[in-house]
């Protein structure tokens, strides 16, 4: 049986409003062999944007954003 390795890698989005821990969070992604970040968010509305332009696999958000929850991004 042939397996095909996938080697594409998880694409995630940092959403978080405080520069260092995005910072912290987007190092320790980029340590992962099948991870990398596509992209950073510091609130709802720039958050949206990215996902709608980088269609990443996958999201890490805080859920106390300034101005709104991570909650309500999620929902959103």
């Amino acid at each position: 049986m042939n397996e095909k390795k996938h080697n594409r890698k998880t694409r995630v989005l940092v959403v978080d409003d405080h520069p260092i821990v995005r910072q912290g969070l987007a190092q320790m992604i980029e340590h992962e062999q099948d991870m990398e970040v596509c992209g950073q968010a510091e609130d709802m509305n720039s958050a949206l944007a990215a996902i709608e332009k980088l269609k990443p696999d996958l999201a890490i958000i805080d859920i106390s954003l300034k101005g709104t929850s991570g909650v309500e991004l999620i929902k959103a």
